[in-house]
Parts: C-alpha cells; structure tokens; sequence
C-alpha cells in the first residue's frame, strides 16, 4: 500500500490568527492584573470578544493559554546582545550590557511588556510553568554575581555579595512593575524614542555605585578608570 498523499497546506484565516491575537492579549492582561488561579477562562473570553469554544480550539485549556501568555510574546524577541560577562570588559559597560539585555522587552510591544510582567509574578504567585526556564534565571544571577566577585577581586561570593547581586536586579525590576506609574509622572521617561538606552546607561551607572560603594564598605582599592586589567 502507498502512503496516504499529503494534505495541502492551508494558510490559517486572517480572523483565526486576528481571534486568537485578542485572546492571547486578553488574557496576558488578566493572568497579570489577577494571577493564573483568580482568571476565569470566561472573563477572558469576554474580554476577548470570543466565546470559551475558541479558547479551547486555539490553546486547548486554561493552562495551555497561560503557558502561551508566558513564552510566545517574550521568545525570539529583540536583538541579539553580547555577553554582558565577556572576559576584559570593563564593569561599567557589562553593567550597561546587563541593564540593556534586561530592559529590551519594555521596547518589545504590549504584549512582550505583559508578558515579562507575567513572569514577574510568576516569583511571588508560582504556578510552575515557568520552571523550565528556571535555570535560565539562575544562570543570569550567577552570571552577575560572577563578575562582580571578579570586579571586587574576591576569592569567593559570600552573603553580601548576593545582597548587591539582587540589589542591582531590582533595580530592573521597577520599571515593569511600575510602568504605569513612571508613565503617568513623565510619558517621555518610557515611550521617548531613546528611553530605553537611557535607561540602560542611568542604571549602569547606579548599579556600578553600588558596586563601589561594597567595595568602599570593604576597604578594596580599585584601579581607576582606564587603568583597570
């Protein structure tokens, strides 16, 4: 018997992929404002204009939507970057590098904003669909606490290292979670065409005083700029 012939490939219907953008949007804007376990699947679909049928058709379930919501937005974005940590680069332009790397989804569209402001939530209301990314997490923190032990010349991290480590992460922090009250003080601070660089240089800059100040606390003497190895 031959092999049954295949199929034509159908291109999907433009208000197929239009239904299914609103219910991804409209539930990326739920799942944050509520969390996962307080949305009902038929407020999104509310919210969506679509009944909870085109839910289950496009995602399958409540949970296949909030997976959605978590890593087709945030996946593929953006440029690629450098390593922030690459060998000889000074602390000042790998704490720009980190801060640009970070900050790149706030340039990303609403949908990618939502997205990482999901995944934020994701620490303090874990579902644990996100933990198969949570080595990647925790690669970035070690990456950081790397080279700052490298930039402090420590023999090895200790507790107030970390402290400074997540110090600086939370310095990336408030710009998601405070995006709507950053905007409503100023719109430029965000939506300005060079916001984001700027954010990135204003914060390297204060995460490498940070850096300074632990090494002032220690009584390490660091080489001054142009000098460093």
């Amino acid at each position: 018997m031959h092999p049954p012939s295949p199929q034509p490939t159908r291109k999907p219907r433009a208000d197929g992929i239009q239904a299914r953008e609103r219910i991804l949007s409209a539930a990326l804007g739920l799942f944050v404002e509520r969390g996962y376990a307080s949305t009902p699947v038929r407020d999104i679909a509310h919210a969506a204009g679509v009944n909870i049928a085109a839910i289950a058709y496009y995602f399958g379930d409540k949970a296949g939507l909030y997976r959605a919501a978590l890593f087709e937005p945030v996946h593929g974005a953006g440029e690629a970057l450098p390593p922030f940590d690459a060998p000889g680069l000074p602390l000042r332009e790998a704490l720009h590098l980190y801060m640009r790397t970070c900050l790149q989804p706030l340039v990303q569209g609403a949908d990618t904003l939502l997205s990482v402001r999901l995944r934020l939530r994701e620490s303090f209301e874990p579902t644990g669909m996100l933990q198969e990314e949570q080595g990647i997490r925790e690669q970035m923190h070690a990456r950081l606490l790397a080279l700052l032990q490298r930039h402090l010349g420590l023999a090895a991290p200790d507790r107030e290292l970390q402290a400074l480590t997540f110090s600086i992460f939370a310095l990336i922090a408030y710009p998601y979670h405070g995006r709507d009250k950053i905007r409503a003080a100023d719109p430029g601070l965000l939506d300005a065409p060079d916001a984001i660089a700027h954010w990135a240089e204003r914060l390297a800059g204060y995460a490498g005083a940070m850096a300074d100040f632990e090494a002032a606390r220690r009584g390490i003497a660091l080489p001054t700029p142009g000098n460093a190895p």
